[in-house]
């Protein structure tokens, strides 16, 4: 069985952490696109496109991608390379390179895990052997454009088959996209355990306890209710500190907030070496978003144990099992959000017993990318 998995720059966290075990079981080749658009993801930062267009291996003209060599097979793992001023023009020429790679290496399955863009729509060629994994069965807030909508619809009509990550959605789903039961399968994804393969030690860290939301500011994230909800929580918990990572434009004034020492707010792209150690030792993490399919944040906070506050939005309940792996509050209520950070800042114990269960299920559990990838690779048998 000979596999390519079509992954992104910005899905390269969840990415990584399947391949590390998935390549174990089966001959998966990844694939990669690197474009002016796509160059910074939660597990690369390059800094500048290689210089010529075409199909390249990884290492061979991004040497510093060797940094995973012990965590997935490099010999395996090729990009996609875009360059120059017109580089959306180029595309449409790379992935039809791209078409021809995959027909030359008579690729099985072809595992994709976002709807292709318009200039990769050649792949669809090849659209009987393909499985699509739905990271979001319905756009975020905002997100919803017209060109989302047309790649959407056209992976639906022509892909056979999809993997959705989270049931809650699932019916919903179906009856959007008109589409049968026997067409999607139910999986899962797991902790991020790539971040493990960060060398910390040169990076500084905060002294002291401390919450951490994490991530890119889009309004969906919520933050504009955690921020008041810190206002009350530090009448409470005058100790508590909460650190906000992560570059975007935010939707609400801000500048109330960033004169506040108790909240570090770092409105910029953070590379992998700070967030992991932000996440290391922080007390927990919170997700207060307001809409939402699976949360990465939540997967990189269980890749240490770290439990996390979230929202009864999407998956994230099924993520965050309510008073085992942390808390599940109602989205949109600066109250609650305060009370559940009172809560488990005052109560460390607590805190302590959440991480025994997400270190016990998401290690060796039925959570744990083992399991995960067993399930998957007998659905790419029962696909070929």
């Amino acid at each position: 069985m000979n596999i390519a998995y079509l992954g992104k720059i910005q899905l390269s966290d969840v990415d990584l952490s399947y391949l590390h075990e998935a390549q174990k079981l089966a001959d998966i080749t990844y694939i990669m696109e690197i474009c002016p658009r796509f160059l910074k993801g939660p597990a690369f930062n390059i800094e500048r496109v290689y210089n010529k267009s075409g199909i390249f291996k990884a290492v061979d003209i991004y040497p510093d991608f060797r940094r995973y060599a012990e965590f997935i097979d490099i010999n395996k793992f090729y990009v996609v390379n875009t360059c120059g001023r017109l580089w959306q023009l180029k595309s449409f020429w790379t992935h039809f390179l791209l078409l021809l790679f995959l027909i030359r290496h008579r690729f099985n399955i072809i595992h994709l895990v976002w709807p292709p863009n318009i200039y990769e729509f050649t792949i669809y060629v090849l659209r009987h052997k393909m499985i699509l994994t739905v990271h979001d069965p319905f756009p975020h807030s905002g997100l919803d454009t017209f060109i989302v909508r047309l790649r959407r619809r056209f992976a639906f009509w022509f892909i056979p088959r999809f993997i959705i990550l989270n049931k809650t959605q699932r019916k919903d789903f179906l009856d959007f996209y008109h589409l049968p039961e026997q067409r999607v399968i139910n999986s899962q994804l797991s902790c991020y355990t790539y971040l493990r393969t960060i060398d910390t030690s040169h990076c500084d860290r905060l002294f002291g306890r401390y919450i951490l939301f994490a991530g890119k500011i889009s309004p969906y994230k919520g933050l504009d209710y955690l921020l008041p909800a810190m206002k009350k929580v530090h009448h409470v918990c005058p100790d508590c500190r909460l650190v906000v990572a992560g570059g975007g434009k935010y939707h609400f004034d801000i500048s109330q907030y960033q004169a506040l020492d108790y909240i570090d707010i770092r409105n910029r792209f953070i590379p992998d070496e700070e967030l992991v150690t932000l996440i290391k030792h922080c007390a927990f993490m919170v997700c207060p978003y307001t809409d939402a399919t699976q949360s990465g944040v939540i997967m990189s906070a269980f890749a240490f144990n770290k439990p996390v506050i979230a929202t009864n939005v999407g998956g994230l309940p099924e993520m965050v099992l309510h008073e085992r792996y942390g808390l599940i509050i109602k989205e949109k209520d600066i109250d609650a959000q305060a009370e559940s950070i009172i809560k488990l800042w005052q109560n460390p114990d607590k805190v302590n017993q959440y991480s025994e269960e997400i270190k016990h299920s998401y290690n060796n559990g039925e959570l744990s990318w083992g399991k995960i990838t067993a399930n998957m690779i007998k659905i790419y048998k029962s696909s070929i």
